[in-house]
């Protein structure tokens, strides 16, 4: 049967390809790879028995694409570790524009609140369609092209602009703190993202916020700490609360721009021995705080981790979630990808974070509402109980 036989055929061809892929990754895996491999060929027949019984008894429309996303999906989650997933090749697009601080939209960052009919524009990128077309901040969103929205559940309103994105047009129409409304006419377009923003705050002390160590991260980390000094800043806080983490090689420029010369990182490959990444003696000597908060991962937390170990800042806020290991993606034939890990990541002293993460030196803690408040950018800075602690902190080392 045509169904039958293509489904078998496929799904061999995408194990041999994604076992093979893997074995070109790692020298060390071979002996894995043998029993996998005879492992994978004594349960082909089993995966046959269950295309059978799809195709001889399902009785709905069988979408063959689907089966094989899910089977290797299947694969994947059988290993029980939440950092690695299957990514379709749509997601896979959108996945390496995130790495490089892009999106597709129109630039707006929305929410709802209760006693507000429509949805809330919390902010506006400066990049994006939506900012040069005038959308102002805290603008309330009434209509989605002619559908009415003002009593539609975030998520519902939220997929309604989606499609409109995806369809290559959107079409507002936005009340703004003014009580005057107007309607946006918006062609969605590739977003760049700034992943680093500063600032001055009380006493002259400077605030970096970094929202992740994807591109850009390190380049714009150190142009933003030579202004603030620049300016006259008696020292930094570095703010990587709710940041996901990133790419390696930006983390560890930030380090070795920071720190002193010695070991500041260390990895762990399958079958490779330990490498320890260094930085020069070149370093920046200023008082220094960093936030953290239990959505701080991976980079956030090896960043937070380092600065700690070497005696270099306080760290500030609460403990993080403890990430260790890496990940890879490895890119499939048809544009798909596994992401994995590959890796485990040490402190500069050779610890492991793994479902340990980093505690802080002073303990603060911020209600659910400030975070709420935090992560849409609205919290007050005196009325961020952290960053308050960070500032008292820098004034004391002064």
């Amino acid at each position: 049967m045509k169904i039958k036989l293509d489904l078998s055929v496929v799904i061999f061809l995408l194990i041999a390809a994604i076992l093979g892929t893997f074995t070109l990754s790692y020298m060390g895996f071979s002996g894995n790879w043998v029993a996998l491999r005879s492992s994978t060929t004594n349960n082909l027949s089993k995966l046959d028995e269950a295309i059978n019984i799809i195709d001889e008894r399902f009785i709905g429309d069988i979408d063959t694409e689907e089966i094989v996303d899910g089977a290797i999906s299947g694969m994947v989650n059988s290993l029980e570790d939440r950092w690695s997933y299957y990514i379709t090749s749509d997601e896979y697009a959108e996945y390496m524009m995130n790495i490089r601080n892009q999106y597709a939209g129109v630039g707006i960052v929305i929410e709802k609140k209760d006693g507000i009919d429509g949805i809330i524009i919390n902010s506006v990128n400066k990049n994006g369609p939506a900012f040069h077309a005038g959308i102002m901040p805290e603008s309330v969103i009434t209509h989605v092209g002619d559908t009415d929205i003002t009593q539609m559940a975030f998520r519902d309103a939220s997929e309604l602009m989606s499609e409109h994105i995806s369809a290559g047009k959107l079409v507002l129409t936005v009340t703004d703190k003014e009580g005057v409304s107007s309607v946006f006419t918006l062609i969605p377009g590739l977003i760049e993202i700034d992943p680093v923003s500063s600032k001055m705050v009380e006493d002259n002390i400077g605030l970096i916020t970094i929202k992740n160590f994807d591109q850009k991260s390190a380049e714009q980390l150190i142009a933003a700490a030579d202004e603030l000094l620049g300016k006259g800043a008696k020292g930094l806080i570095f703010d990587v609360r709710f940041n996901p983490g990133g790419q390696l090689s930006e983390l560890l420029k930030i380090l070795d721009y920071l720190l002193p010369e010695g070991t500041i990182f260390m990895s762990h490959e399958k079958g490779k021995p330990v490498v320890s990444e260094t930085s020069d003696a070149n370093c920046l000597r200023v008082p220094m705080a960093v936030l953290i908060n239990k959505d701080s991962y991976s980079a956030a937390e090896f960043f937070a981790a380092a600065l700690q170990e070497y005696n270099w800042a306080t760290i500030i806020g609460e403990k993080t979630t403890g990430k260790g290991y890496a990940q890879i993606t490895v890119k499939l034939s048809d544009g798909s990808a596994i992401h994995i890990s590959s890796s485990e990541y040490f402190t500069p002293k050779g610890a492991s974070l793994k479902d340990i993460g980093i505690a802080p030196d002073i303990e603060v803690l911020l209600t659910d509402e400030q975070l709420t408040d935090l992560y849409y950018g609205r919290l007050q800075d005196k009325d961020d109980d952290q960053l308050m602690s960070a500032i008292d902190d820098i004034r004391k080392q002064n």
